[in-house]
């Protein structure tokens, strides 16, 4: 394939040995992602039970400067490491003690280990610095920017960690205030990623992290069950595993092909914007739905008898209309035509936030079961209706 072909990444030259070739995840990233998503399942257990509108905003603002750590790391590899190499392993290693400390610092009593967070986080930048500037080097681009990007707000970090609370927090938003007006600037010029995107790289590593977070929501109902061993919750948690499911067979199904397909699309015209939006800032959101889902689903298995407190009901069916809310998004931003979208984009957000509604009125067994069966008649009706994967 040339840099001229419909599907060439962006940058990309015909003399880069192997480029014809399909690349796969490293065994390295996986075990960076199963290091991350530990991150993500001790970050979620602040959801389960009856969570507050407190717990669903720090879960949030703790959760994106992780996910944003992860898309570095995936970009990076995606750009410069082709090859598991030692100085790979060099940098990714001390990426993930980083990612352990951060998991061991949100817990309850958060306050008094936010430092420990500021200063993983200041590692985890400080350790891609030198791969950004050996490659700024060598493509001759500006070496301001990576130093900016992850050396400075690696400095940021690294100072919150001195800092009393609230201020700490201050100097975080500064952070990433940082990192997300230069990522929105990558938007503007592809010759600022210093290469071509590997779009077939991108779409698996990120469809195996999606994998894993639907996993965990698996975890979340064994674990349940185990602890609540009776037929009540054994009922919750088989509907709760038809949720999950359902919902994973209609993403990998229709959403990772259509994925990979609108990249390949996106890529050949330079629409680096496009790509940037629907491969790093979008699926934060989907998986904040993914995990959410999965904490409320644990709880109705705990509580499978009697009705769901408020705070998991919106974890529950909120989860999930947020993920169909996000597809819906993607979608758009795809190029889909907007009536295509809306038909099942709409009914999925609607849907459940009306089981919301009435989620004090029924046990959780029951309204697991009606979002079951809800989901199983949205994805059955547009599966034979028409295959999603299909539309333009």
């Amino acid at each position: 394939m040339t840099a001229d072909e419909p599907g060439a990444p962006v940058g990309a030259t015909s003399d880069v040995p192997g480029a014809a070739e399909r690349r796969h995840a490293s065994w390295l990233e996986l075990f960076f992602d199963l290091v991350f998503v530990g991150f993500v399942g001790q970050l979620a257990l602040r959801l389960h039970g009856n969570p507050s509108v407190g717990d669903f905003a720090v879960f949030v603002l703790l959760f994106f400067p992780a996910w944003w750590l992860w898309i570095d790391v995936l970009l990076t590899a995606n750009l410069f490491g082709r090859r598991a190499s030692g100085a790979m392993w060099g940098v990714l290693l001390p990426i993930m003690f980083a990612v352990g400390v951060m998991a061991a610092a949100v817990s309850a009593d958060f306050s008094e280990r936010a430092w420990a967070f500021g200063a993983a986080n200041a590692l985890a930048r400080l350790m891609l610095l030198p791969i950004w500037l050996i490659a700024a080097r060598k493509k001759k681009l500006a070496w301001q920017r990576p130093i900016v990007y992850n050396g400075l707000t690696a400095v940021l970090w690294g100072v919150s960690a001195a800092a009393p609370v609230p201020y700490i927090y201050f100097v975080w938003v500064v952070a990433m205030a940082i990192e997300l007006v230069l990522s929105y600037g990558i938007g503007r010029r592809a010759d600022r990623l210093g290469g071509g995107i590997d779009i077939e790289h991108m779409a698996e590593r990120i469809g195996l992290f999606v994998v894993i977070v639907f996993g965990e929501s698996i975890i979340s109902l064994i674990v349940a069950a185990s602890e609540h061993w009776n037929a009540a919750a054994a009922v919750t948690a088989l509907f709760g595993f038809a949720v999950v499911a359902l919902l994973a067979w209609s993403f990998f199904t229709y959403g990772a092909e259509l994925a990979e397909r609108s990249w390949r699309e996106l890529n050949a015209r330079g629409d680096v914007a496009a790509l940037r939006d629907t491969a790093t800032y979008l699926p934060f959101f989907l998986v904040i739905g993914v995990v959410s889902m999965a904490a409320g689903l644990g709880t109705a298995v705990s509580d499978a008898a009697v009705p769901l407190p408020i705070g998991a009901a919106v974890a529950l069916c909120g989860g999930i209309a947020l993920f169909y809310a996000t597809n819906g998004a993607v979608s758009l931003r795809y190029g889909q035509r907007a009536r295509r979208v809306l038909v099942w984009s709409v009914p999925g957000v609607v849907g459940p936030l009306i089981l919301i509604a009435i989620s004090g009125f029924v046990t959780a067994v029951v309204l697991v079961g009606i979002l079951a069966a809800f989901l199983a008649v949205l994805i059955l009706t547009i599966r034979f209706r028409r295959p999603l994967a299909d539309d333009s």
